[in-house]
């Protein structure tokens, strides 16, 4: 189970958001935050912003015409 990076509220797969985030070394890490932190832009700054794309939507534009058996997956190891 993942804890909310903003309220550390305990959340199951069904209801926690994953935000991508750079480090200032550079590196991609993963945050998980609750509906209310998702929203709240001193605890996810990248939340006020309207998203141009997220996974979902790139996922669904690359899978336009294929059929059910061919389609392109995203899979997200989380350490």
């Amino acid at each position: 189970m993942e804890v909310c990076d903003g309220c550390e509220k305990s959340l199951c797969k069904k209801c926690r958001s994953l935000e991508i985030y750079r480090t200032d070394d550079g590196e991609i890490t993963l945050k998980c935050f609750c509906a209310a932190c998702l929203s709240d832009p001193h605890l996810n700054p990248q939340g006020g912003h309207e998203k141009v794309f997220g996974l979902e939507d790139v996922t669904d534009m690359v899978n336009q015409g294929r059929d059910r058996n061919n389609r392109f997956k995203i899979k997200l190891k989380i350490c």
